[in-house]
């Protein structure tokens, strides 16, 4: 109880006290302990009952923290390649027909040569297929160093069986300008289908 009502209680119950004293005189017949008695219990209900409709304090909850969330981890894509198997083409060509080369008969490679003077190109070329190569085979130029009449093929001589060399020449001018310089050919069969290994020559042209 506070301390103020209670100083107020105490105070009325003096004072009632005293009216009482001095109403026992002209009626001696309420026993002054007994109505102070009841005056104190009915104050006391008094504050019990305000006390009983006076609002408690609510408490307050605290606000409750919200979780942060992360930003999502982006996603990595991993694209698998799967290696590409390598395709080896076979230099001979995919006819019936095989070449390659056996030597160098005239001109071999870096040979030096005058300006403008003439080349005469031959090589040896062996049959190691299973046909017999026609005189309507020849050698075809591929790139580089034309020959001097600037023709794209060159006959063979004859017929060259399996197992067997035959030796194809080209005539080449040599340029005009110092440097080195290539020219290339290949076999070709009667069908115009290209076989065999590359034929190459490489001079220098220079004062030998």
């Amino acid at each position: 109880m506070n301390l103020k009502i209670r100083r107020g209680v105490i105070a009325a119950l003096v004072i009632t006290t005293f009216v009482l004293s001095a109403c026992a005189a002209a009626t001696p017949t309420e026993d002054p302990a007994i109505k102070i008695t009841q005056i104190a219990a009915t104050i006391q209900a008094e504050f019990t009952q305000n006390a009983a409709l006076t609002p408690s304090a609510t408490a307050t909850s605290e606000p409750t923290a919200t979780p942060t969330l992360a930003p999502p981890t982006p996603t990595v894509e991993v694209t698998e390649t799967t290696p590409t198997a390598t395709v080896r083409v076979d230099p001979q060509g995919s006819v019936a027909d095989k070449a390659v080369y056996s030597a160098d008969v005239t001109i071999p490679d870096g040979t030096i040569v005058k300006p403008g003077s003439t080349v005469v190109k031959t090589w040896a070329i062996k049959n190691i297929g299973e046909t017999t190569w026609k005189t309507a085979y020849r050698l075809s130029y591929l790139d580089g160093l034309k020959d001097a009449k600037e023709a794209l093929y060159v006959h063979l001589p004859n017929e060259v069986k399996p197992a067997l060399t035959v030796n194809v020449t080209v005539v080449f001018t040599a340029p005009s300008e110092p440097g080195t310089y290539y020219s290339y050919w290949r076999l070709v069969n009667g069908d115009g289908q290209l076989f065999g290994e590359n034929m190459s020559m490489k001079i220098v042209v220079g004062n030998p």
